[in-house]
């Protein structure tokens, strides 16, 4: 299996996300499954909102994938209110935002291992409700 490196995403790595994220839309046969974000998006998970993982290639460095967490303490738009959690439970709860992966590095996984290791970096801080939206004609 081909090598990848996954690390939290720095903001110099914005331009390659969008990059990457624009190639996931342009693929897709409908456009309305993936909802594509702008560099203020990703500088808030970079900071107090979340973080970003990337997956670079291990033998040129290239990006090939990202995933964008956000951590929405008692915001309005915390998906665990559709499920009404408490508000200490709310405190506990990350969004699972966005992700993609460019198309020459398909097929090797990338999404849930960069989703695994979201998980794990998550537990770690405490957070045990992880949440995500896929749109439900996306079978992707």
């Amino acid at each position: 299996m081909k090598e990848f490196v996954i690390a939290e995403g720095r903001k110099e790595d914005i331009p390659e996300i969008l990059e990457v994220m624009r190639g996931a839309e342009a693929g897709l046969p409908c456009r309305d499954w993936y909802v594509t974000d702008g560099e203020e998006f990703f500088e808030a998970h970079m900071g107090e909102e979340g973080f970003v993982l990337t997956a670079r290639d291990g033998e040129s460095s290239r990006l090939a994938g990202f995933l964008a967490v956000r951590i929405p303490g008692l915001a309005e738009d915390n998906l665990g209110r559709f499920l009404g959690l408490e508000e200490e439970e709310l405190k506990k709860t990350a969004h699972m935002e966005s992700a993609a992966v460019a198309p020459l590095f398909r097929g090797n996984g990338l999404q849930g291992r960069m989703m695994a290791e979201a998980e794990r970096m998550l537990k770690e801080r405490g957070f045990d409700r992880l949440m995500g939206t896929v749109h439900p004609e996306n079978r992707y």
